[in-house]
């Protein structure tokens, strides 16, 4: 066969989805740094330039609010693009939360502990009540599907009497259960162990002490250090003293030592650890005082008797230790002035360092940390900051269950990091703390969840029931601190975020979006000095706050409490709560009033003097006075005429917009969505717990497709991503009463494919693209789903940091985890990838793309720019193996011609490999001449530079090799600095012309590589 030329123009782009043994003629097996602004011709892409760091290097993702750029990590950071500066507004602490069940049955549980083992069994303790009677139980089970291994097993606890509860730890391959056994009506505190591997393995009890003084608020405490459990109890052994003694993992119990004091008995324990030392600290409720001693870890006495409290009453102690340094938060217990049965507990801190020699420590100074709640969990510390679940347990009224029973994870300073349970948690904890255990990222904590809320027949002699009976169950709580967890949507004047709890960014505050709690527990009480009409009187209050862009934020209305004045009484005492557990400032207590004579909730309060709340102090009082006509014709309660009250959003993992409202998938339960009230000029948004959209996890399909992972609005339609499902929903949503709804329930698209990345979605124009565990896909305007992202299958296993449709172009670009982009041209069909682009997030500002990277640098994309912070942007490809003779040919390759336009100085690195062997056996450096300094045209505008050489930039290159099977090309752009220029456009590429013949037959083949 005589020579024939074969042209490759550059339209084919990328293919990672063939055998690189048969990729298509024309096409690309690398392509880099490349876009397609011309049919055939690569370009190359645009540089980003350094904006100034980020403050704290700790932001992990970018986006826009008010146009504005605002990055995102453990504070929120908006750029001041005038003074190129980066203002902090706040802290805000990237949260993933998800739930499981432990613990179910037709009783109650009243505490729970839990710890998982490195096989991933997670054993959970619980004390179970029936009919006043306590059982101690355990099971074992799998921390991922729930399926139990082992159990529910009885642990023996002796009379039945609830002294305490028992604590599980993992100490080797055993979970080790202590707890207190009554033997003889003596107290033991004892162990089992349980094999973590094989659960149906199971040691007899044994005593641990002996000598040991129970409590029911948990008078022992432990942690595991090293290959040892450390235990600290309080005895009477040889006198009243602390114990402390280790349980070894091959279960031998150490002699104790002992801190023999007389009048110190600790009622409630705490166990933590340092590099150095092992603390007990512990309270004496006899004594009203807390103390504190040390070891090390051979039990040597370290630290003596320090006292830490001088008096007080306190419910729950726990401890964390870093550098010599203890810190105790303790849970103080408190009721409001004004009511005895409303329970207003707070948590405090202090510090204790540690002495050099054995003497009393360094006690620090005492100061609170939240008000309104109880602790409800043990402390635990990631990246340096201590942190602990707090119990909200609200309004109680004789023997009336909690208005707004919930959890509330807090950090040491008393910032609120996430809300679980709304008004559904267990309230007070009361024997003991569960453990926060901490695996990489994430915290694990057991808790009390209400799994069972029923009318109560008073009739049956309970004492104030309220009607209304509340049962438990165990939950698991765990809080990823992962920055994957944050999703933002900008709606109603603010920037909202997905996380611990639903958070809104004004442009001057981030806090919660809404309220945590509204007051749940107002008081009145007649008086005299006014002049109302004795009739009957009802009020309710909200928390109001007004944002920097004058959105007005209402809470749930109070319970209405009625009074009706009669005799002397002609005014009303009213008295609640301060609100304690926000993050906004100049909150104001808003009072409306409803009466007989005027049955409308009216605004009691001053507009011009409103009541502010305060966070240290624990209740407010006013005194009404006024008739029902001086307060006609003030504003009437949002809620009036049936309006849905507003609360504040749950724990969500993803956000997005549809039918002009915010949507979000709550954390708890993953089959949930909640959407709030339509957003109109001047509102902000309004959540509601009665605004909510249940999706069956079989909805559409004869099994079940799992929870909900993410959301994304495509024209008419919300669309709901499972992992390997895609759902959708149409329709108009209710008004503000909650009726005249018109969504669709969930409608089945596929489940062939579904994405867990919120941040991998993108509308474009054929549809929204998204990756899944199969690669990036389309699912299509006609809902049709296909696979896109074959070109660049080679980076399925990186993970998409952000996914961006590019203003004023028709490219979309996915930035990777492994410091790549993919980019897709949907008017030309091609991809290519970008290197050295090293994007934890990335969004649109001012029209192009900025990103962030994982060091703290920000950066913008320039056009006509080509450096990356100042490295040269080089564009590459490679084509696959050529073999126009069939796959094992025979081919003569004579040369090849390389056609392009010279932009600026570069060099082109040409590498050839033969025969299937990716390994280069031939290379030619190109040095372009094309640059000089141009003369002035005397003809007027030309196309070149006028005496320089013209901008076409064509090289012939001829084969090492001339007989072979295959053969690639890949072509790289080099910069040489010595050059004395900066990196510019280098030059654009248009194709290879191959000049080539086939033999006849086939490549000959060794004798060695022959058999038959």
């Amino acid at each position: 066969m005589p020579k024939q030329s074969f042209n490759i123009n550059f339209a084919e782009g990328l293919d990672q989805k063939s055998d690189p043994k048969q990729i298509p003629f024309g096409r690309f097996s690398k392509l880099e740094n490349s876009v397609f602004t011309k049919a055939g011709l690569l370009t190359k892409r645009n540089g980003f330039a350094a904006l100034p760091a980020l403050p704290n290097g700790s932001s992990t993702y970018l986006t826009t609010f008010n146009s504005n750029l605002t990055a995102i990590g453990s504070t929120l950071e908006a750029f001041s693009e005038g003074s190129q500066t980066w203002l902090n507004k706040g802290s805000y602490q990237p949260i993933d939360l998800s739930v499981s069940q432990l613990a179910r049955s037709a009783l109650n549980q009243t505490q729970c502990d839990s710890v998982i083992a490195p096989n991933g069994n997670i054993c959970t303790v619980y004390t179970e009540i029936n009919n006043g009677t306590a059982s101690y139980k355990y099971v074992v089970q799998d921390s991922t599907t729930q399926q139990n291994i082992s159990g529910p097993t009885l642990i023996p606890n002796g009379s039945g009497a609830v002294t305490g509860s028992p604590r599980v730890f993992i100490l080797g391959a055993y979970y080790i259960i202590v707890f207190t056994n009554v033997i003889s009506a003596v107290s033991h505190l004892q162990y089992i162990a349980v094999s973590s591997v094989n659960p149906t393995v199971v040691t007899a009890a044994a005593d641990i002490a002996a000598a040991y003084v129970s409590a029911t608020t948990l008078s022992w405490d432990g942690i595991v250090v090293g290959q040892n459990l450390y235990l600290a109890y309080n005895s009477t052994s040889g006198g009243q003293n602390i114990s402390l003694t280790y349980l070894s993992s091959s279960f031998v119990v150490a002699t104790p030592t002992t801190f023999i004091n007389a009048s110190a008995i600790a009622t409630i324990m705490s166990v933590t650890a340092d590099a150095h030392n092992i603390y007990a600290t512990f309270w004496d409720s006899a004594g009203s005082t807390g103390h504190a001693v040390a070891v090390d870890q051979s039990l040597s006495k370290t630290m003596s008797l320090t006292s830490w409290l001088g008096s007080g009453s306190i419910a729950n102690v726990t401890t964390s230790a870093a550098n010599g340094v203890l810190t105790i938060v303790y849970e103080n217990i408190n009721a409001y002035s004004y009511d005895s049965n409303i329970g207003s507990n707070f948590i405090s801190q202090n510090t204790i360092t540690a002495p050099v020699t054995l003497t009393t420590g360094t006690v620090g100074t005492a100061g609170n940390v939240v008000r309104s709640v109880g602790l409800a969990s043990k402390a635990f510390v990631i990246n340096s900051t201590i942190y602990f679940l707090t119990a909200y347990d609200g309004k109680k009224t004789g023997g009336a269950a909690a208005f707004q029973p919930t959890y509330f994870l807090v950090d040491i300073s008393g910032n609120i990091i996430a809300k679980l349970a709304y008004q559904n948690g267990g309230g007070y904890l009361t024997v003991g703390l569960p453990t926060a255990q901490v695996i990489g990222t994430a915290v694990h904590i057991a808790y009390l969840f209400k799994d069972l809320i029923t009318s109560v027949n008073k009739t049956q002699g309970v004492a104030n029931a309220g009607g209304v009976y509340s049962q438990t169950g165990v939950n698991l709580g765990v809080f990823n601190y992962s920055s994957s967890a944050i999703s933002t949507s900008e709606i109603g004047n603010n920037l909202n975020l997905s996380g611990g709890y639903l958070y809104a960014y004004d442009g001057q505050t981030i806090a919660e979006q809404n309220f945590h709690i509204y007051p749940d527990s107002i008081e009145l009480s007649p008086t005299t000095g006014g002049s109302m009409t004795l009739q009957q009187y009802f009020y309710q209050a909200i928390y109001q706050w007004t944002d920097a862009k004058g959105n007005i934020f209402n809470s749930a209305p109070s319970i209405p409490v009625a009074i009706t004045l009669s005799g002397g009484n002609d005014s009303v005492i009213v008295t609640g709560p301060y609100l304690r557990l926000t993050g906004k400032s100049n909150v104001k207590i808003i009072l409306y009033r409803w009466s007989t004579g005027q049955p409308l909730y009216y605004q009691v309060t001053s507009i011009t003097a409103p009541i502010l709340n305060s966070k240290t102090s624990d209740s407010w009082s006013y005194t009404d006075k006024a008739v029902d006509g001086d307060i006609t014709g003030n504003g009437e309660i949002y809620t009036a005429g049936g309006t849905v009250e507003d609360v504040g959003g749950p724990a969500c993992t993803a956000t997005t917009l549809f039918d002009t409202r915010l949507w979000l998938i709550d954390a708890e339960d993953r089959n949930l969505l909640w959407y709030s009230k339509q957003i109109i000029e001047g509102t902000p948004v309004e959540m509601s717990d009665l605004f909510t959209f249940y999706v069956a996890p079989n909805a559409g399909a004869t099994a079940s497709t799992g929870p909900m992972q993410c959301l994304a609005p495509m024209d008419d339609k919300l669309i709901i991503f499972k992992k390997d499902a895609i759902y959708y929903i149409n329709g108009s949503g209710p008004d503000n009463t909650g009726a005249n709804s018109q969504y669709s329930q969930p409608i089945f698209i596929t489940s062939t494919v579904g994405s867990v990345n919120q941040n991998s979605i993108v509308l474009m124009l054929n549809g929204l693209m998204f990756q899944s565990d199969k690669g990036v896909w389309l699912l299509g305007r006609d809902l049709s789903t296909q696979y896109i992202g074959a070109p660049v299958e080679n980076s399925n296993t990186a993970t998409t940091t952000s996914a961006l449709t590019i203003p004023q172009t028709t490219q979309i670009r996915m930035t990777l985890d492994n410091k790549t982009a993919n980019h897709y041209d949907y008017f030309f069909g091609q991809w290519s990838q970008f290197s050295n682009l090293p994007a934890v997030s990335s969004t649109i500002y001012q029209d192009v793309q900025a990103y962030i990277s994982s060091y703290g640098g920000a950066f913008k994309e320039t056009p006509g720019s080509y450096t990356d912070n100042g490295n040269a942007v080089l564009q590459s490809f490679a084509t696959g193996w050529i073999n126009i003779a069939a796959l094992q040919g025979f081919e003569r390759f004579y040369w090849f011609y390389l056609l392009g336009q010279y932009f600026s100085p570069h060099k082109l690195q040409v590498l050839v490999s033969y025969n299937y062997v990716d390994s280069p056996l031939h290379q030619s450096i190109l040095d372009p001449q094309n640059f000089s300094s141009a003369t002035a045209s005397p003809f007027g505008d030309q196309p070149a530079p006028f005496g320089s050489p013209v901008d076409l930039e064509q090289w012939k290159i001829h084969a090492k090799i001339q007989k072979c099977q295959s053969f690639k090309i890949q072509v790289n752009e080099l910069f040489d600095p010595s050059l004395g220029v900066p990196p510019g456009a280098g030059l654009t590429l248009s194709g290879l012309n191959i000049v080539a013949s086939v033999k006849r037959g086939t490549r000959p083949i060794k004798a060695a590589q022959t058999a038959g």
